[in-house]
């Protein structure tokens, strides 16, 4: 879909970037503020050097340099579940040379943890620049449980109340879980870790059986760990003989997998379609491309509008499972 300039301005007008036009009071701001300008760009982080999220996005940086011409330098600001992060940015002028790698815990789960304080509003404050990657998510079981496929693991789970316990790594894992259980009327031991690597050391360890992780986590645990189901509405090619859900008689999770850049809200629209034209380009190159699919990723740009939709879509998914598991913090 073709969307017009006006158009643009509108819709970033409703997330706070209503002051974006203004500068065409002025002769010659318009075009100042049109354009990047000649310092670097910095990506900030939210995860500390070394992650899989900061690997991926320093790839990507080196490539998006590229295109733009400028440097681009990766800042990891970790803690509190990405509110350093998203502070950092709107601490940051809305020139676009400062943008994030957001994910759904900083933009959907962290800011509906405290509903009278929340500490930013992700639909006011930030302007989406494009979505970068999505991905599988497998449930898993371990093999100390004498089950084989998601429909022998909800019977006996149904069997033995209270006594299965299963951890998550991410919001987008605990959220999923919420609903799976909460549809399938399953009483299991929630786990949250801080990360799913902490959530493998224990499910290898025997102190869970079963958690939520990638495709790969099947081979790291040298054969412990059975994939059941995806957690995606169809199947994932690199996992072709694991069903869905709705394949295991389950209803689906709604709850989606993704990572994307942000700036702040009143970044003008020139310069949000700059870095998105940007962004496109290097998702482009076949060594990311494969690369991402080696590790069960899609690499995939979008309109700032797609991702503000996908937003609006997914806020209440995880408002639901925060009310569910009964989350919220003073």
């Amino acid at each position: 879909m073709q969307h017009t300039h006006s158009s643009r301005r509108q819709f970033l007008g409703l997330m706070g970037a209503g002051l974006a036009g203004s500068a065409l009071v002025l002769p010659g701001a318009a075009s100042a503020a049109d354009t990047l300008g000649s310092r670097p760009v910095r990506i900030i982080v939210p995860f500390p050097a070394g992650g899989g999220g900061d690997t991926l996005t320093r790839m990507v940086g080196d490539a998006l340099s590229q295109q733009l011409k400028l440097p681009v330098v990766v800042e990891n600001k970790p803690g509190g579940d990405g509110v350093i992060a998203v502070q950092e940015l709107l601490r940051a002028a809305p020139d676009g040379h400062t943008i994030m790698f957001g994910t759904p815990s900083a933009l959907l789960y962290t800011p509906q943890l405290t509903p009278k304080r929340p500490p930013y509003d992700p639909l006011k404050d930030l302007a989406p620049i494009t979505h970068f990657s999505s991905f599988t998510y497998y449930v898993y079981v371990s093999d100390a449980l004498p089950v084989k496929t998601m429909g022998e693991l909800v019977d006996y789970v149904r069997k033995h109340p209270g006594k299965v316990a299963y951890g998550t790594g991410d919001s987008t894992q605990l959220v999923a879980m919420a609903q799976l259980c909460d549809q399938a009327k399953l009483d299991m031991i929630h786990v949250h870790y801080k990360g799913t690597s902490q959530a493998f050391t224990d499910f290898m360890g025997g102190r869970i059986q079963v958690m939520v992780g990638g495709f790969d986590l099947e081979e790291q645990s040298k054969g412990k760990a059975l994939p059941l189901a995806t957690l995606l509405p169809e199947r994932s090619p690199l996992k072709p003989n694991v069903p869905t859900l709705g394949e295991a008689g389950l209803a689906p999770v709604t709850t989606r997998a993704w990572t994307a850049f942000f700036a702040p809200a009143k970044t003008p629209v020139p310069i949000i379609d700059q870095l998105n034209k940007a962004f496109a380009a290097t998702f482009q190159n076949p060594k990311l491309q494969d690369f991402f699919k080696s590790r069960g990723s899609v690499l995939q740009a979008s309109t700032p509008e797609a991702m503000h939709e996908l937003l609006v879509e997914q806020m209440p998914v995880f408002a639901k499972a925060i009310k569910t598991l009964n989350l919220y913090r003073d």
